[in-house]
């Protein structure tokens, strides 16, 4: 090509690369984007199987949360923020969700507050909070360590400072009441007949019983003989409730069932576990909500795994023993899914269980004699999640 041709294309390239420009610039200007609005949605009223699943989130404590999932179906359907290491609990009545937790002025550090937060389950949206004494326990995410009392209208939350103590929250009056002092004592067993009154598990073995006036002040405080030895064979410190009756598991197996209705805990029956044979092949509970109780209160669900020994005791299930309360008789053994964490719906249809290793989530039907077969299953529940509880 000549250089006069070159000049020539050139120019001609210019003159619509101009044109093209200037058609561009006279047209009309798209019209604006719609202005995006927030909202705030209700879950489903056909979702009423409903399962609530506490992350304390260790690798980011401060950014802990509470994952609700489908339980029909497993599905992910909203999240609650728990702040750092708070810790929940869901009202009887299943509407109203309660977070006692902490927060710092600058996340990781700055001034400290603790709240409790009140959150409605149908949107899960936060309706308001109540302010803590800053000495509310920043711990693992255990069920005794926020609890209503029966009626609903108090909270209980735990405190270390390290010393222990309880602040009783009026609900009505959205105020503290009270601080109850529990040296040596630790977590809330709520009475199911006397709406002032809880229990706690103390370090010398014994049973604490608290009964408070209205004004949320000490009236009576009673505590039991010695129920177990620490050293030799501890109780786990999770419980399971249906009405006054409240079960407890020890290290090595031994199921002790309390009555907490009247102002002193008593011991209604004690039965071993784990039979000669299972002893001698190291059969021990272990997990964390390491058991449940069905709410008839006719079948117990425990984590098992072999070749316990001491320190083993939040080791996963290797399988999960089902037994009848009124006989003691062992109905089924079935896979244990390195179950860390067990809990019945409301209604008794159901088991759910958290995986210690991998996160995931297990939903089982449940039938007389144990899980029956898989309702649904989800992959990544959480990443530190071991307390869950059923809305439904």
């Amino acid at each position: 090509m000549s250089l006069q041709s070159f000049t020539t294309h050139s120019a001609i390239a210019t003159i619509l690369a101009i044109g093209a420009t200037l058609s561009h610039a006279a047209a009309p200007a798209p019209e604006p984007l719609p202005a995006e609005t927030l909202t705030v949605s209700s879950i489903s009223p056909n979702i009423t199987q409903r399962v609530y699943v506490a992350d304390i989130a260790i690798g980011h404590i401060s950014d802990g949360r509470i994952r609700v999932f489908d339980a029909q179906h497993g599905k992910f359907l909203g999240m609650v923020s728990t702040g750092y290491a708070g810790n929940f609990t869901v009202n009887p009545a299943a509407h109203e969700l309660y977070v006692a937790t902490t927060h710092l002025s600058r996340s990781s550090r700055g001034d400290r507050t603790d709240v409790l937060e009140v959150h409605d389950t149908e949107n899960l949206g936060f309706k308001y909070e109540v302010i803590l004494p800053s000495k509310r326990a920043q711990a693992l995410n255990y069920r005794g360590l926020v609890r209503t009392n029966s009626t609903g209208n108090w909270v209980f939350v735990q405190n270390a400072t390290p010393a222990t103590s309880i602040t009783v929250v009026d609900l009505n009056q959205r105020r503290v009441l009270a601080e109850v002092p529990t040296p040596g004592c630790w977590g809330v067993l709520p009475s199911a007949t006397h709406a002032m009154r809880f229990s706690m598990l103390c370090g010398d073995g014994k049973v604490a019983t608290v009964t408070l006036n209205e004004q949320g002040q000490v009236s009576e405080r009673q505590t039991t003989a010695k129920l177990f030895d620490a050293d030799m064979d501890a109780w786990f410190h999770h419980a399971e409730q249906v009405g006054d009756r409240y079960w407890f598991v020890s290290f090595k197996g031994v199921l002790t069932e309390l009555d907490l209705s009247g102002p002193v805990a008593a011991v209604r029956q004690t039965r071993p576990l784990v039979d000669a044979a299972a002893a001698r092949k190291g059969w021990r509970p272990g997990g964390y909500q390491n058991f449940a109780i069905d709410p008839s209160g006719q079948r117990l669900v425990v984590a098992m795994h072999a070749q316990g020994s001491e320190g083993t005791h939040k080791r996963p299930a290797q399988q999960l023993w089902t037994f009848d309360l009124a006989s003691g008789k062992r109905l089924s053994t079935v896979p244990g899914r390195s179950t860390i964490s067990l809990t019945f719906s409301r209604n008794g249809q159901r088991l759910h269980g958290l995986n210690g290793e991998d996160g995931s989530m297990t939903i089982w039907q449940w039938s007389d004699t144990g899980p029956k077969r898989v309702q649904a299953t989800v992959a990544k529940a959480g990443e530190s999640s071991m307390h869950l509880e059923s809305h439904d």
